[in-house]
C-alpha cells in the first residue's frame, strides 16, 4: 500500500505527499516496506527525501537499518547533509559502527560533529577495550590535520574512559 503510494507520489512530483506517507510509516511503525525505505534511502539523491526516510527508519527501530544508514553517512554524495543520518542512528544498535562515526566529530558541519560526538558519548560505557583503542586511534589520526577542540575532547573522554575501566572488565 505505502509503495504504491510514495511512487505515485514520486511520479507526480509530490514530494510533500511522498515525506507524509515515509512520516506515517514511521510513527505507525510499519516494517512492510523496510526493504523498499533502505532501497529508497540508498539510491535517492533528494536531501529532503534521504532525511524523512533516516528519521523513519528510527522510528520504526529496526537494526537492519544500521548498515544502509552508515552506507549512506559514508557515501560521499551526503557530504554536507549527514545531521539527520546520523541522529536516526540514536535509537539503533550502532556500537559495531562507531569506528565510522568517530571521523565524523572533525566535520566541519557543528551539526555533524555535535551529533557523531554524541553518538559516542552514547555508547562510550559499551565500548570494548580495542574499539576504544580503534577509536582513540582514528581520532588522533584526525586530529593530525584537523585541530577541532571537539575531537580533542573525544580523545581525552576515551582516554580517561579507558583508564577507569582497565582491570574491572
Amino acid at each position: 500500500m505505502y509503495t504504491n503510494m510514495i511512487q505515485k507520489h514520486l511520479s507526480e512530483g509530490d514530494m510533500e505527499g511522498v515525506v507524509k506517507q515515509i512520516a506515517h510509516m514511521g510513527q505507525k511503525k510499519d516494517t512492510t516496506q523496510f526493504a523498499y525505505l533502505i532501497e529508497l534511502l540508498k539510491s535517492t539523491d533528494n536531501k529532503i527525501l534521504r532525511n524523512e526516510i533516516a528519521i523513519a527508519l528510527s522510528d520504526i527501530g529496526d537494526d537492519r537499518a544500521v548498515e544502509p544508514l552508515i552506507e549512506v553517512i559514508t557515501d560521499p554524495k551526503t557530504s554536507g547533509s549527514r545531521g539527520t543520518l546520523l541522529y536516526a542512528l540514536e535509537n539503533l544498535n550502532y556500537i559495531v559502527h562507531i569506528e565510522n562515526i568517530i571521523p565524523f566529530i572533525g566535520d566541519s558541519s557543528l551539526e555533524v560533529s555535535a551529533q557523531s560526538f554524541m553518538l559516542l558519548e552514547q555508547m562510550m560505557d559499551r565500548l570494548s577495550d580495542s574499539q576504544n583503542l580503534g577509536c582513540q586511534q582514528r581520532i588522533e589520526i584526525q586530529i593530525s590535520h584537523n585541530q577541532s577542540k571537539l575531537l580533542e575532547v573525544a580523545l581525552d573522554m576515551l582516554k580517561k574512559w579507558r583508564e577507569s575501566t582497565v582491570g574491572t572488565r
